[in-house]
This record gives C-alpha cells, sequence and structure tokens, in this order.
C-alpha cells in the first residue's frame, strides 16, 4: 500500500488499556505529514526544473574524466559509509526504544500483580470478617430466642 500524506491523516489507532497515548501519537504523525508535504513540493520543484531545460555540461579535458571518475567514486564511497552510519544509528536507536518500552511494560504488569495480589488478601480479610460477624450475630440470635423462650415459660 503506498503511503501517501491523506493515508497519514486519516490513519487511526487503536487505543487498548495502557496503550500508546493518542496525543503523542498525533504530534508524531503530524510532523511526519509536515516533513512529507515538505518533500513533496521539493520533488515537483525538481521535476518541473528538469523538464525545463536540462542542461549539458562542456565534455571536460581527457585529464579530467579521470580525476571526476576518482571523485565520482570517492563520492560514492563516502555517501554509502555516511548511509550505512544512518541505518546502524537509526537501528541503535530503534532498540533503545523498544527495550525502553519492553521495560515500561514489564513494570505495568508487575504493578499490576502487585495490585491484584494486594486485592486478592484485602477480599480474603473481608470475607473472614464477614464470617465472622456472621458467627456472632447468629449467636446473638441465638441467646436472643433463648432469653424469649424463658420468659414465655415465666408467664404461663
Amino acid at each position: 500500500m503506498a503511503i501517501t500524506i491523506q493515508t497519514i491523516e486519516t490513519k487511526e489507532f487503536r487505543v487498548k488499556p495502557n496503550g500508546y497515548d493518542p496525543d503523542e501519537v498525533d504530534m508524531f504523525l503530524d510532523s511526519i505529514i509536515d516533513e512529507f508535504e515538505d518533500m513533496h513540493r521539493e520533488m515537483q520543484q525538481l521535476r518541473a526544473t528538469a523538464r525545463q531545460k536540462p542542461v549539458v555540461p562542456p565534455a571536460p579535458p581527457p585529464s579530467a574524466v579521470t580525476e571526476s571518475s576518482e571523485a565520482a567514486q570517492k563520492l560514492l564511497v563516502n555517501a554509502q559509509r555516511v548511509s550505512d552510519e544512518t541505518m546502524a544509528d537509526a537501528r541503535r536507536q530503534a532498540d533503545m526504544v523498544i527495550a525502553d518500552a519492553q521495560a515500561k511494560a514489564e513494570k505495568i504488569v508487575e504493578d499490576a500483580r502487585r495490585e491484584q495480589e494486594d486485592l486478592h488478601s484485602a477480599l480474603e480479610t473481608l470475607r473472614g470478617a464477614v464470617n465472622d460477624y456472621r458467627t456472632r450475630f447468629k449467636r446473638l440470635v441465638d441467646d436472643q430466642a433463648r432469653i424469649l423462650n424463658g420468659e414465655k415459660e415465666l408467664f404461663e
């Protein structure tokens, strides 16, 4: 699928609990759109310039051809080196972002587990309190029934 400015502008992401911050995603996509639009305008300008009139440089002298060829070769080697370094740097940054995201995710999961354990412990405490209250209340009702039965015998 070709990515266009409109594709980026209309892209919707699903939001999950503890997912990406929608505002941060929107800001990032806006910056991509701006950069994409700048590159698109520049490409159109270059195409228009290229269509107008091709410039044919004069033929260099034979010795200049060799020097130009060597300079072009050096330029290509340098361009490849810069490209490789840029890609390696981008990979390192991506790995760091992924590692950071994984660490945050693990912390969120661990915090959720701790909270679950705390809630489970509180639930067990409440269950014990309910059972204790139920036992005491039943004893109170039984005692009251005995008292009422005893008073009944007094009046008969």
